[in-house]
C-alpha cells in the first residue's frame, strides 16, 4: 500500500499513483527497461514500480529445540502431532524503481520506519494443521542506493534502492494422524 503524490509549487496534490509490486529479481524489470520499443510498444515498462524475490535459505542452528519435543492437538476424533518446526532464516530483496529522486525516497520513506530493525508479523498455521501461531520477525539488513545517471542526455535514467531482509521462520515437518482413545483399556 505505498502511494506515490506530486504536489504543485503551492502545495496541492496534482497526481497520486499506489506503486505497483509484482514478485521477480529487478534484472527482470531492468532488462525490460533497456529493451527497445517497436512502434506498437511504446512503453516498456513504467516507473515508479517495486518488485521483490527470495534470495537466500539458511539453517539456523542458534534457534534449534529438542527434535523429539511435539505439538499434539486434538478435534476429539483425530490426534494429530508434529515435532517441533525447523528454524531457518529465509532472505529477501525489495526492489524499489523510480525516474527520479523524489519518487524513489518517497517509497523508502513509506517502509524504513516500520523497521527497527525488525518488524514481528504474527504468521497463523492453518486451523486444519496445527492451529498454531507464530511471531516472525522480518529484520532490514542494509539499503543500497544505485542511480544509473551516466550516459547521454537522452538515455534513460533510474534509480534503484534494494533493502535486504531476513525472515526468521520455521519449517513443519509431517503430521502424524492417530486415534483418539476414548475407553480405558481392561
Amino acid at each position: 500500500d505505498i502511494h506515490i503524490r506530486h504536489d504543485d509549487s503551492g502545495g496541492s496534490t496534482f497526481s497520486e499513483l499506489k506503486v505497483p509490486l509484482a514478485y521477480g529479481p529487478s534484472q527482470k524489470f531492468l532488462a525490460r527497461l533497456e529493451q527497445q520499443a517497436d512502434l506498437n510498444k511504446p512503453v516498456a515498462i513504467t516507473l515508479p514500480r517495486m518488485s521483490f524475490e527470495m534470495t537466500s535459505i539458511q539453517y539456523d542452528s542458534a534457534r534449534k529445540l529438542g527434535v523429539t519435543q511435539t505439538f499434539k492437538a486434538s478435534d476429539g476424533s483425530k490426534l494429530r502431532k508434529v515435532f517441533m518446526p525447523v528454524p531457518y532464516n529465509v532472505g529477501f530483496s525489495l526492489f524499489a524503481m523510480a525516474k527520479n529522486s523524489e519518487d524513489a525516497l518517497q517509497i523508502v520513506e513509506q517502509i524504513l520506519p516500520f523497521f527497527q530493525p525488525d518488524y514481528t508479523v504474527t504468521m497463523i498455521q492453518d486451523a486444519t494443521y496445527m492451529d498454531t501461531k507464530r511471531d516472525i520477525p522480518f529484520i532490514l539488513g542494509n539499503v543500497t542506493y544505485d542511480d544509473s545517471y551516466t550516459g547521454t542526455l537522452t538515455s534513460l535514467r533510474r534509480i534503484n534502492y534494494t533493502l535486504s531482509f531476513t525472515a526468521k521462520t520455521y519449517l513443519f515437518g509431517p503430521m502424524a494422524n492417530s486415534k483418539v482413545i476414548k475407553e480405558k483399556a481392561q
